[in-house]
């Protein structure tokens, strides 16, 4: 009977280290999903730092075409 659970020891190891593996894929997956969060949020912020003036400056146009207008 010794060599019938012999099997299941070998197949609970070998389940338990794949879920270990799993889990820490898990784990950098979740970082590299945070890492690009991180770099679209910067890079946004940037580039409304860059055209700030340039949209604020459009928005003016149309703000002063409106005042002309009389309705």
């Amino acid at each position: 009977m010794a060599k019938s659970s012999e099997p299941r020891a070998k197949l609970t190891t070998w389940s338990e280290e794949a879920g270990a593996g799993l889990q820490r894929e898990e784990g950098q997956t979740l970082l590299e999903y945070a890492l690009i969060i991180g770099f679209i949020g910067m890079g946004s912020i940037v580039f409304m730092w860059a055209l700030g003036p340039a949209i604020g400056g459009a928005f003016q146009v149309v703000t002063d075409r409106l005042v002309g207008i009389s309705f």
